[in-house]
């Protein structure tokens, strides 16, 4: 009968690595964790080798590759919206330079064109 395979967090391996930087020997974090001391060694490689981004798990990406792509989402949109409220101001001061004429009801002309042409018409 197969036993299955031990798997353990990430947060226990980087706290018996941070344990074992503190100064604790190996066998004293093996006993603490009930951890063979062997495992702790290939941990201990892992840890030497990748630091931070030691045991990222099954699929999981580490969390910094994660806030990466995160704040670089963010970044973006934050541009795009700095691109609209520009483009925004940028209409609302022509709005304020030439106001629209405002239209009478069945009033008169509303534009030079037009009223040029009415008085052609009227001569």
């Amino acid at each position: 009968m197969l036993v299955p395979r031990q798997q353990y967090c990430r947060e226990l391996k980087i706290a018996c690595m941070r344990e074992l930087d503190s100064g604790k020997s190996m066998a004293e974090i093996a006993r603490q964790y009930q951890l063979s001391p062997k495992r702790l060694e290939t941990w201990k490689a892992e840890w030497r080798a990748k630091g931070e981004l030691a045991f990222p798990g099954k699929g999981a990406r580490p969390q910094a590759r994660l806030d990466a792509e995160r704040i670089a989402e963010l970044e973006r949109k934050i541009g795009q919206q700095a691109m609209d409220i520009d483009f925004l101001k940028k209409v609302l001061q022509r709005f304020k330079q030439r106001p629209l004429p405002l239209a009478d009801n069945g009033g008169s002309i509303s534009t030079r064109r037009s009223r040029k042409q009415a008085k052609r018409g009227q001569a």
